[in-house]
């Protein structure tokens, strides 16, 4: 009797270790955001809620904020916002982002682009063209800089969906 209760706790514990175990590989997430290239969306040390799910049976959408594994550095991700899709024609000229030949409007930015112009590029398909969201010189390497160039959906961890805390709102606890 005693040893089949013990059989029992350890099949619960290895099912529940094995299920903790799928559901942060496949489903969700908990990020820290390591520096200030998404500013003023997301700020260093905010931490972050990534649906691994959301891409299981989808792709990456113009507008959505992503987590990827940076092409040049193994194990290192980088959070970045999805301005091209597949076949998409990404410009930036005089400090604007065009799409498809058409400024792209992007209320989550506060400056130009300082970077100078980029482009013409085409998206290739399986991939997307992301860009940081602070968009002061040098302040984000993305899809401009050839150490991350076209993001390989496959490189894709998950989606940022929320923002669990954000420590400069802690500031008067």
């Amino acid at each position: 009797m005693r040893k089949n209760r013990v059989f029992g706790w350890m099949r619960t514990g290895l099912l529940t270790f094995a299920f903790v175990f799928a559901v942060n590989q496949y489903g969700f997430a908990l990020s820290v955001v390591n520096g200030t290239s998404m500013e003023p969306t997301l700020e260093d040390g905010d931490r972050l809620f990534i649906n691994r799910f959301a891409y299981l049976f989808s792709q990456p959408k113009v507008g959505d904020v992503i987590t990827f594994e940076d092409p040049a550095q193994d194990g290192r991700y980088l959070v970045k916002r999805v301005v091209g899709v597949s076949g998409d024609r990404i410009e930036i000229r005089s400090g604007v982002l065009y799409r498809n030949g058409k400024a792209v409007p992007e209320p989550y930015i506060d400056t130009k682009i300082e970077d100078g112009n980029f482009g013409p590029v085409t998206v290739k398909p399986g991939t997307v063209f992301v860009l940081g969201d602070n968009r002061h010189k040098h302040a984000s390497r993305d899809s401009r800089y050839e150490s991350v160039g076209l993001v390989p959906i496959d490189r894709v961890d998950g989606k940022v969906e929320w923002i669990l805390w954000r420590p400069s709102l802690a500031a008067f606890l």
